[in-house]
């Protein structure tokens, strides 16, 4: 995306990382201007087209890919050459756009989101009503898609990656409610987990060492339902 929907877009594959236990491959941000109009406006950076072409090359899109163009307006030349580059490519395409969206997109892309917001509280600033409702989109779109990769059991993030402290304890947390041990004993199996969470609650339920956990999860493509049943209910 350009301005803000590329920051958009950036802030969703950056935040996707800690708590889910993603590699910063697999969710990349591309922005009109590069990294820094990620904090400072690069105006008539939407309207290089050879970026977009360009960019989608340097990150390294294949045919196993999905690209994501954000328009607000849904005209923005950098996203417009950039998905039709992708098609190039042979990448799934999807458009999220808050307004009517091109013919030449609309036929051509693989999937349309298409959130009408209606006229903006400020003539012109899409980053009111069109960012919100973008946000919204993004969050669905990265959540679900973690949601089908196994990151998830129940409403539990099982797959974060403690790099802070508040994380370390989400951890700690997570196994003691899936588990129903305290948190000595959550923090001990973590420790023996090597800091992974579902691998720490697959050791404690089925009462494995690491290996075989390991070996139970792998052979249930990543999910923990499979390996130890259903999640707890959601607390409310």
């Amino acid at each position: 995306g350009a301005g803000t929907s590329g920051r958009l877009g950036g802030h969703s594959a950056a935040s996707s990382t800690p708590r889910l236990g993603v590699p910063p491959s697999m969710v990349t941000g591309i922005i009109a201007g590069g990294y820094s109009a990620l904090v400072k406006s690069a105006e008539g950076a939407e309207d290089d087209v050879n970026a977009g072409a360009a960019d989608l090359d340097t990150a390294g899109v294949t045919n196993r890919d999905v690209v994501v163009g954000i328009a607000a307006s849904g005209t923005t030349p950098y996203v417009r050459v950039a998905l039709s580059r992708a098609q190039t490519i042979g990448a799934k395409t999807v458009l999220l756009t808050c307004g009517t969206p091109p013919k030449a997109l609309s036929e051509t892309c693989d999937v349309i989101i298409n959130p009408v917001t209606g006229p903006q509280v400020l003539t012109g600033s899409t980053r009111l009503k069109a960012g919100t409702a973008t946000k919204l989109v993004l969050n669905t779109l990265t959540t679900g898609a973690m949601i089908r990769l196994g990151k998830v059991y129940g409403n539990l993030m099982v797959d974060l990656v403690a790099l802070s402290q508040k994380l370390h304890d989400r951890g700690e947390r997570i196994v003691m409610e899936v588990c129903g041990v305290g948190r000595a004993e959550a923090r001990a199996a973590l420790e023996r987990a090597d800091g992974s969470v579902k691998l720490a609650i697959v050791m404690v339920r089925k009462r494995a060492d690491k290996n075989e956990a390991k070996r139970m999860l792998e052979g249930a493509g990543g999910f923990v339902r499979p390996v130890i049943g259903d999640p707890p209910a959601v607390k409310s």
